[in-house]
C-alpha cells in the first residue's frame, strides 16, 4: 500500500481497537454518506471483529487500507472525509501517549513493588516512602481521564456535534464562520464562564446554527490548550468533578451538544454545575427552543438548573447584518456562495447542514432497488435548473427524467410514487423536490443545484434534449428576458466544446433555428455538417433553401438524402428542380431549343399552362416541332380550343410522333368526328396503346356494339390499361352476367381502379334478384389471363 493509505489506515485501526465511541460514531455517519454502497457494512465487520483487540491493530490497518483503496478510487469526498477524521485521531493519540515529565533527580516519591492492584485493595511485597490509604467510589464508566480530552486547538468542530457540509477538493472541513448578531453577547458570557465557571446555553430552532455558533466562541475565547470533554447522551456524569480535582493546572471545558440529553439525576444538575463552577470549569450547551421550554418551565429540577442562566437565542432567519457578512465571505467559498444565492429560500445554516444529507440520500436512491425513478426525477429537476429552468410542471420533470438511461416511459401510478418519495420532508425541513411558486411546479432543493454546478461526483453533463425541452418549457412571448436567459445559458453550456460534439452543434442548431437566430443556426449546422452529422447537413440544406440558396443546399442535402433520410430527398427534388429550371432559363436566353421545351415541362408541371406555351412556341421557332407539338395540343384541348389542338396533333403525327394518335381521336370526338376519332382510337389500338384500346371500346359501347367493345376492353386489359377489368365487367353487368362480370370487377379491384370496390357492392346487391347466368360465345375468358 502507498504510504497515505498506511498511515491513515493505521491511525483509524488503532482507533477502532481501542473501542473509541466518538471515532466509531463518526466513520458510520461518513460511511452511510458515501456512494460505495459496500463502505458501511465493511467498517462495521472490521469494528466488531478488532475493537477492544489492542494486539490485533496490523489485522485491523490491513482491511482497512484495502477500504480506503477502494474509496479513494470511487469516493472521492468521502475519502477526503476520513483522512481527516484519521488525521485528527492521529493527532490526538501523539498528545494522549506523549511521555509524562520526569522528576527531578532526589525528589520524594513513592512506589509499589512485587504486588497487584485488585480496586481499592493493593496488596504489595514492599512498600517504599510514606503509607497512604484512600477510600473511594467505584468509578463511574464512560468517561475518559482528562489527559485523554482533545485540546480545543486540535479538537474537531464535527465530532462536537457541528453538522458535516459538503466539501469539494481541497476545501476546509468546515466554511468560513460567518459571524452572527449574537457573537459579541455570546464571546462575553463564554469568557466569563472561563473565569467563573457557569453555563453558557445558545438556544434556537432546530438547524438555526447553534452548535457552530458556540463552537466559534469556544474557539475565539478559550484557550487552544483547553481539554474539552465532549460525553455522548446519556452519559454518567458524577464522578467528573473527581477526576477534574486530579486535573493539575489544565484548563478544561464540558461541551453539552443538544443538553436535554445530558440532564438527569445521573447527568448535568444544579449541584453538579455548581461544583463545576467552583472549579472554574465552563460547560458550554446547545438545546432547541422546544427542549428549553419543555425543561425550563416543565420540570422543577431542570428549572433550578436552568433558571440562573440567561440563553442566547439564535433565529433561523438571518439580519440583513448578517447576510451582508454572508455575501462578503461567499467569494472564498462555494459553499457560502451558494447559500447566499439561494438565501431568499433556504436559511443558511439548514442550506449548508441538510445540503450534504440529501445529497448522500439522493445518490443511494439510485440502486435498482431503492429509488431509481425518483432518483432521475431530482435529477432532472436539478439539470433543469442548470438550464435556467428554476421550477417546472410535473409532466416536464416525467419527460425529462425518461431522458436518463435507457428505462422505458413511467407509468402515472409509478410516478406519482417517485415524485412523493422525492418531495417528502427530510429532517423537519425540506424534500429534494421543493414546490414551486406556481402551482403544480418543482423545483429541486437550492443545494442540490450548487452541489452540480460546483462539480461534484454524481452529477454530468447536463442531456443534449434536455436543452431542447427546456427552451419549450420557458418560451413566453410575453417574457423574452427569460427566454433568453435559457438561450445564453444553452449557448454557453452547448457551444464551448472545444472539439466538435455533434450532439450539441446539432441541439444548440436546432434551439437557435426554433427560437433563436436562424442565421447562428445556420452556423452550428454547418460545423455539424463538416464534423459528418448527416441530420445537420440536411437542416443545413433546408435553411439554405428557404432562403432559395439552392446552389449552396444542394451538395448538403445530397449528403442527407443518401443517409435515406426523406424530407432531405424531398427537399433535394425540389432544390434541383428549381436549380434546373435557372440553368434552363439560362440556355434559353441563350437560344437552346431543347432547354426551351424542358421549361415548358416545368412551367405545365407548376400549372402555369400560359408560360409553358410561351416556352413550346420558342421551341417551334427553333426548330423542336416533333417533340412539342403534342404538348401544345394538349393544352389547346385543355383549353377547350379543339380545332387548334387537333392541328397541333395532326402536326406531330406528321413529324412522326405516333403517340398523337389516341389523343387526336380525343379531339376529333369533341369535335364530333365520330368515324374518324373511332380509326385514330383503332388505329391506338392496333400499334399497342392500351387507353387507344379502351377508347375505341367504349365509342363502341356508345355506338350499341357491346361485343365488340367488350373484345376491344379485354385487349386493353392485356395492354396494361386497368380500366379496361373495369370497363369489361361494367359492360357485363349491365348484361347481368354477374358471374362473369365479377370476376373482371375483382381483376380491376386487385389493380386498384378506383371504382372497382363500389361496383363489387352493386354486383352484390344486384345479384339478389339473381337468374341464372346465360352462357355467350362473345364473352372473354374470365378465369386465364
Amino acid at each position: 500500500m502507498d504510504a497515505e493509505l498506511e498511515s491513515l489506515a493505521e491511525a483509524l485501526g488503532r482507533g477502532i481497537v481501542d473501542g473509541s465511541p466518538d471515532l466509531n460514531a463518526l466513520l458510520t455517519d461518513t460511511a452511510h454518506r458515501s456512494v460505495v454502497p459496500s463502505l458501511a457494512p465493511r467498517l462495521t465487520d472490521v469494528s466488531r471483529r478488532f475493537q477492544g483487540n489492542s494486539a490485533a491493530w496490523p489485522l485491523a490497518a490491513r482491511d482497512l487500507s484495502e477500504v480506503l483503496r477502494l474509496v479513494r478510487r470511487r469516493d472521492a469526498v468521502v475519502y477526503e472525509e476520513l483522512r481527516v477524521i484519521a488525521e485528527a485521531f492521529a493527532e490526538d493519540e501523539r498528545a494522549r501517549t506523549a511521555p509524562a515529565p520526569r522528576r527531578a533527580p532526589g525528589a520524594a516519591t513513592n512506589a509499589v513493588s512485587g504486588g497487584t492492584f485488585n480496586e481499592p485493595v493493593v496488596q504489595a511485597g514492599s512498600i517504599t516512602g510514606g503509607v497512604h490509604a484512600y477510600y473511594g467510589q467505584t468509578p463511574h464508566s464512560g468517561l475518559s481521564r482528562v489527559a485523554d480530552w482533545p485540546q480545543v486547538g486540535r479538537a474537531s468542530a464535527i465530532a462536537l456535534g457541528v453538522r458535516r457540509p459538503r466539501r469539494i477538493a481541497d476545501e476546509r472541513p468546515l466554511p468560513r464562520y460567518v459571524v452572527r448578531d449574537c457573537a459579541d453577547a455570546l464571546d462575553a458570557q463564554v469568557r466569563a464562564a472561563a473565569r467563573e465557571g457557569g453555563l453558557v446555553l445558545v438556544t434556537g430552532e432546530p438547524l438555526s446554527g447553534k452548535s457552530r455558533t458556540l463552537w466559534a466562541a469556544l474557539f475565539t475565547n478559550l484557550s487552544a490548550t483547553t481539554r474539552i470533554l465532549h460525553p455522548a447522551p446519556g452519559t454518567d456524569l458524577r464522578g467528573l468533578t473527581d477526576m477534574l480535582r486530579a486535573r493539575g493546572d489544565a484548563e478544561c471545558v464540558l461541551w453539552l451538544d443538544d443538553l436535554d440529553g445530558h440532564l438527569g439525576e445521573h447527568g448535568l444538575t444544579a449541584a453538579l454545575l455548581a461544583e463545576l463552577a467552583r472549579l472554574r470549569v465552563p460547560v458550554l450547551a446547545t438545546m432547541s427552543d422546544e427542549a428549553y421550554d419543555a425543561h425550563r418551565f416543565g420540570s422543577p429540577a431542570h428549572t433550578r438548573l436552568l433558571s440562573g442562566v440567561d440563553p442566547v437565542e439564535l433565529g433561523a432567519e438571518w439580519s440583513p447584518a448578517e447576510v451582508e457578512r454572508l455575501a462578503a465571505a461567499a467569494p472564498d467559498d462555494l459553499r457560502l456562495a451558494g447559500a447566499y444565492a439561494h438565501r431568499a429560500r433556504h436559511s443558511t445554516p439548514v442550506y449548508l447542514s441538510v445540503g450534504p444529507e440529501l445529497l448522500g440520500e439522493w445518490r443511494r436512491a439510485r440502486r435498482p432497488n431503492a429509488h431509481p425513478l425518483g432518483h432521475r426525477l431530482v435529477l432532472a429537476a436539478i439539470d433543469l435548473a442548470r438550464c435556467g429552468v428554476e421550477e417546472a410542471p410535473a409532466d416536464v420533470l416525467r419527460r425529462a427524467s425518461d431522458l436518463y438511461g435507457d428505462v422505458a416511459p413511467a407509468s402515472s401510478e409509478e410516478f406519482d410514487q417517485a415524485l412523493e418519495w422525492a418531495s417528502g420532508i427530510r429532517h423537519g425541513t425540506t424534500g429534494m423536490l421543493v414546490p414551486g411558486a406556481e402551482g403544480g411546479t418543482w423545483r429541486a432543493y437550492g443545494s442540490l443545484v450548487e452541489d452540480a454546478r460546483d462539480g461534484l461526483p454524481g452529477f454530468g453533463p447536463v442531456p443534449c434534449e434536455l436543452w431542447t425541452l427546456a427552451v419549450e418549457a420557458m418560451w413566453r412571448e410575453d417574457d423574452p428576458e427569460a427566454m433568453g436567459a435559457v438561450l445564453e445559458r444553452a449557448r454557453a453550456a452547448l457551444g464551448a466544446e472545444e472539439d466538435d460534439d455533434l450532439e450539441a452543434l446539432l441541439t444548440l442548431g436546432r434551439i437557435e433555428e426554433k427560437y433563436g437566430d436562424v442565421e447562428v443556426a445556420e452556423g452550428w449546422f454547418r460545423r455539424a455538417s463538416d464534423a459528418g452529422s448527416t441530420e445537420a447537413a440536411g437542416r443545413l440544406g433546408g435553411l439554405l433553401v428557404d432562403r432559395e440558396d439552392m446552389a449552396a443546399a444542394i451538395p448538403h442535402l445530397e449528403k442527407a438524402a443518401e443517409s435515406g433520410n426523406v424530407e432531405a430527398q424531398r427537399l433535394l427534388g425540389i432544390a434541383m428542380s428549381l436549380r434546373s429550371e435557372y440553368w434552363l432559363r439560362t440556355a434559353t436566353e441563350g437560344g437552346d431549343a431543347v432547354a426551351a421545351w424542358w421549361l415548358g415541362d416545368l412551367a405545365r408541371g407548376d400549372g402555369d399552362q400560359q408560360a409553358a406555351m410561351r416556352w413550346y412556341q420558342k421551341a417551334v421557332e427553333r426548330g423542336r416541332t416533333r417533340d412539342v407539338a403534342s404538348r401544345i395540343a394538349s393544352l389547346y384541348y385543355s383549353w377547350q380550343e379543339y380545332e387548334e389542338s387537333e392541328r397541333w396533333y395532326r402536326i406531330a403525327l406528321s413529324e412522326g410522333d405516333d403517340q398523337a394518335v389516341n389523343d387526336l381521336g380525343l379531339t376529333l370526338e369533341q369535335l364530333g368526328h365520330l368515324e374518324e376519332a373511332g380509326l385514330m382510337f383503332q388505329q391506338s389500338a392496333e400499334q399497342g396503346d392500351a387507353t387507344g384500346a379502351s377508347n375505341f371500346g367504349l365509342l363502341l359501347e356508345e355506338r350499341g356494339k357491346p361485343v365488340e367493345a367488350r373484345m376491344w376492353f379485354a385487349k386493353a386489359h392485356e395492354l396494361g390499361d386497368y380500366s379496361g377489368a373495369y370497363l369489361l365487367g361494367h359492360s357485363l353487368t349491365l348484361e347481368q352476367r354477374y358471374d362473369e362480370a365479377e370476376g373482371w370487377l375483382h381483376k380491376a379491384q386487385e389493380i386498384g381502379h378506383h371504382k372497382a370496390e363500389a361496383a363489387l357492392a352493386d354486383l352484390k346487391a344486384a345479384k339478389a334478384d339473381h337468374r341464372p347466368d346465360r352462357s355467350a360465345p362473345d364473352a372473354p375468358d374470365t378465369v386465364k389471363e
